[in-house]
């Protein structure tokens, strides 16, 4: 909808005139033309009249006038559809606009709240990066001989651990070599060994006898000791006595007796040495091979595994014992160092 170059306001093209040469719209009213005459394609509107070579003063700018005349409004009538949706499409168009400053709005506090959340996790940070350097610098201020009374007490307290374990094996004995099958009785194979030993066990000092670590599924019973390369040993019998005279006479017995095999026992395949030491830890079992096979390259007679810890090792303290304080006990406990043999 153009607007009338004299007043300003909106005008409906059936009440316009438009002017021949710079084609303004006017109304009818603003520029004195009547409604019902027809004006010519060339006609010109004031601003263009005043434009041409003046003649007399007959031509007045229309701007004064417009102040006077009343627009003769048409018939009040309904604006086209045109009008509305452009109006709708505005008032839309503003709503969005709303909508999407709210949303910037938003996004900012959003972003500032992250920014807020990262500056604390840097602060955090430093922080920490700052108590990881002072430590540091008070880790290498110290001297580093201070800490080898903590690496005492380290090995004091592993030696110690490793003495309460075998105290509580005072009582048990490990019986290696035996043939394993799927329907043994292990008590009854301790009973029978008993015997062959010369010593008579009771139901009541038998307290536990199982097979020592996991079944191995692969195992193939009655297998010589040509194919030991092909299928695994038999795995140890660990047997605990309710005391421990009846173990210690199990040990001496078993140390009379050095030859037993299986075959003494009537259990089948080929014939294996049967052997009852006393239940060292893990750490006395290590140390006991080291020791033994230190006298072995020396040409001496290593200590036998099944005297008790005070009187082991005589025939040979002297290499073992040192042999121990130097390497073996660096090999096993770090810097524990053993007063006595640990067989």
């Amino acid at each position: 909808m153009a607007k009338c170059g004299g007043c300003g306001q909106f005008i409906a093209a059936t009440a316009s005139i438009r002017c021949g040469k710079c084609a303004v719209c006017y109304h009818r009213a603003c520029v004195g033309v009547p409604p019902s005459a027809t004006p010519s394609p060339a006609w010109l509107c004031p601003g263009c009249k005043a434009k041409l070579p003046k003649t007399d003063n007959s031509a007045t700018p229309v701007k004064g006038a417009a102040a006077d005349c009343s627009v003769p409004n048409s018939p009040p009538t309904v604006a086209p559809p045109v009008s509305l949706d452009l109006a709708h499409e505005i008032r839309a168009f503003r709503e969005e606009l709303s909508a999407l400053r709210v949303d910037i709005r938003e996004l900012r506090q959003e972003n500032a709240q992250f920014r807020a959340a990262i500056n604390g996790c840097n602060e955090r940070l430093d922080a920490v990066v700052h108590r990881v350097d002072s430590l540091e610098q008070r880790f290498e201020a110290k001297d580093p001989s201070s800490y080898d009374h903590l690496e005492e007490t380290i090995a004091d307290l592993k030696l110690q651990l490793n003495e309460r374990d075998q105290d509580l094996l005072l009582n048990d004995v490990i019986v290696s070599g035996i043939p394993e099958s799927k329907t043994e009785n292990p008590a009854h194979i301790l009973k029978t060994l008993s015997l062959k030993l010369g010593v008579d066990l009771d139901d009541r000092d038998i307290v536990n006898v199982e097979r020592l670590g996991m079944v191995r599924r692969n195992f193939i019973a009655g297998s010589s000791q040509h194919d030991i390369t092909e299928h695994p040993r038999p795995r140890a019998i660990a047997v605990r006595l309710s005391r421990r005279t009846v173990r210690d006479k199990l040990l001496q017995a078993a140390r009379v007796r050095r030859g037993l095999t299986t075959a003494d026992l009537d259990l089948h395949g080929q014939p294996r040495r049967v052997f009852v030491n006393e239940h060292l830890t893990r750490s006395n079992a290590k140390l006991f091979n080291l020791a033994r096979e230190a006298g072995q390259r020396s040409s001496t007679s290593t200590c036998g595994q099944g005297r008790d810890a005070s009187t082991c090792g005589r025939r040979t303290a002297s290499l073992l014992c040192a042999f121990a304080r130097t390497q073996i006990s660096e090999k096993l406990l770090g810097t524990v160092m053993f007063d006595e043999c640990g067989c």
